[in-house]
């Protein structure tokens, strides 16, 4: 079976890892960068995401470079006040969900690839489908046929939209920023302060800490070259902590994005294949994204591996495994989304109501999601 990955982030390589774990051989991987670049700040990796990192092998070698498991997650209003302690999800053998740096995740998952035909600075112009085969033509001009196309190439999927169409991908209205902030943090857990429509959250990285913002702004309102003032004004009403957090932020080095959510009703068509957040991107709320990559690479590799000489059959088993799955998952961020991000008379009535609701309503799904096999 000859196989093409598009995507080097992390679904791709963590798709070639479990294919090669179970004897598939002709593999090729291109990354539109011309080299990997381990971007990105921190990755909760949930325990269903660790138990894929176990099946590769690199699970100790990821975690043990400086991450360490969260325990809980503290959750407070805007001013200060704590809300709720929300205990994290935890899976005997695996454990918790372990905070590491995300070019960490990257570099295990690029040790993957040793052996098989990467190439970077390289796109995939045109993918011309035939009865059993897809013949790509890339943008160094070759053209050459593959049993089987993998679209790992993220939320904004090119792959996506030339195969499957352009209509998937919505704007939330959110905006978010990323961001190192020179302040240590207490380990074990995270903070998030909720406001109308706003969040704030803090997650420890020994010396310093991450800082995680989202806000409800238009997709079409600029983004100012100097984000402090404009986080300044969002956040005026927030804990003094917070304000600190926004007046001392970086002039550069601030990730900032309009989140798009991805509605895709298919997994495959013809000999193509979607996988991680270019067919399921959702909002960073629950932070599983990752995981969740991880989870489609681990069951495509299996369900092709039932089905070697019926590729046919392997995509339809794996759409249908990770359909069931991503409804349950839907479920629970769906429900995050609406109390993290609630606004106006709804926001009031969380702060008034959170601290008497069991933890269980927000973790005991999300504990029964991640023990359950994919």
């Amino acid at each position: 079976m000859r196989i093409l990955i598009i995507g080097g982030g992390i679904a791709g390589p963590a798709v070639a890892g479990c294919l090669k774990k179970r004897g598939f051989a002709d593999i090729t991987l291109i990354e539109r960068a011309p080299a990997f670049h381990n971007i990105g700040l921190l990755v909760g990796m949930t325990a269903n995401g660790r138990r894929v990192l176990k099946e590769l092998g690199i699970d100790r070698h990821v975690t043990d470079k400086g991450g360490y498991e969260i325990q809980w997650e503290v959750v407070k209003n805007k001013r200060g006040r704590v809300l709720t302690i929300l205990p994290v999800p935890t899976v005997k053998d695996i454990g918790a969900t372990v905070a590491i740096h995300r070019s960490d995740l990257h570099t295990g998952l690029i040790g993957l690839l040793e052996g098989m035909d990467v190439r970077l600075g390289t796109t995939a112009k045109d993918i011309l489908q035939g009865n059993d085969s897809c013949t790509v033509t890339f943008s160094d001009g070759r053209k050459e046929t593959y049993d089987l196309v993998i679209g790992a190439d993220g939320i904004h999927s090119s792959t996506r939209d030339r195969v499957f169409g352009t209509n998937f991908a919505t704007h939330y209205g959110w905006r978010t920023w990323l961001y190192w902030f020179p302040s240590a943090q207490m380990h074990t857990h995270a903070e998030m302060y909720l406001g109308e429509g706003k969040l704030c959250a803090t997650v420890g990285w020994y010396d310093t800490s991450m800082v995680w913002l989202l806000a409800h702004i238009a997709p079409d309102k600029p983004r100012p070259a100097d984000h402090r003032e404009q986080l300044s004004q969002l956040f005026s009403n927030f804990h003094p902590v917070v304000r600190e957090v926004m007046r001392t932020a970086p002039q550069k080095d601030v990730y900032c994005d309009d989140l798009v959510h991805v509605d895709m009703p298919l997994w495959h068509k013809g000999r193509v294949v979607l996988v991680g957040d270019a067919q399921h991107g959702v909002s960073p709320v629950i932070g599983m994204g990752s995981s969740m990559a991880l989870e489609d690479a681990h069951v495509l590799a299996d369900e092709l591996s039932k089905h070697p000489d019926d590729i046919d059959a392997a995509l339809s088993s794996f759409a249908v495994r990770r359909e069931q799955r991503m409804q349950k998952f839907r479920f629970i961020v769906d429900r995050m989304e609406r109390w993290m991000m609630a606004d106006g008379i709804v926001g009031y009535l969380r702060d008034l109501v959170l601290p008497f609701m069991p933890t269980s309503y927000f973790s005991g799904a999300a504990q029964k999601f991640i023990r359950a096999e994919s």
